[in-house]
């Protein structure tokens, strides 16, 4: 849980548009591993991989043909930070208490604050590119 907590901080700090999209990807990835860790079910695992990827990179897209050639400048003490931090952070997943035949079920009592966070993000994710794609601060490239 410490970690997707540094990542989450490390996003907050990131001001290019397209190192935000490339840590929420990590951070997904990270999740959906944690998640398969914790249930070895791979299924919703990949299914979030599925979903959340496919959609952030349909927004990276976007981002991409409307930001300008920017270089994107790097913190080099947030990354030597980060790079620290996930040295030093504890791996291991505590899961081993967990009796395996409520693992085998998707929609179990357990899951579904885990499972309505999932729907919420999706939601969230939605209402965020219709904002993008509606607004009319922002032009629009005619190619």
């Amino acid at each position: 849980m410490s970690m997707i907590m540094i990542m989450s901080i490390f996003f907050m700090m990131m001001t290019h548009p397209i190192m935000m999209i490339m840590s929420i990807m990590l951070l997904t990835l990270y999740m959906s591993l944690a998640f398969y860790l914790f249930s070895q079910f791979s299924l919703i695992s990949l299914i979030m991989i599925l979903l959340i990827l496919g959609g952030m990179l349909i927004i990276f897209m976007y981002m991409v043909s409307l930001s300008p050639n920017n270089k994107i400048s790097l913190n080099w003490m947030m990354l030597i930070s980060l790079f620290f931090m996930l040295v030093f952070i504890n791996w291991e997943f505590h899961f081993e208490n967990i009796k395996n035949e409520i693992l085998n079920k998707i929609y179990f009592f357990c899951f579904m604050n885990l499972i309505m966070l999932m729907m919420t993000y999706l939601i969230l994710t939605l209402f965020v590119v219709l904002k993008l794609t509606n607004s009319n601060m922002s032009p629009m490239k005619m190619t």
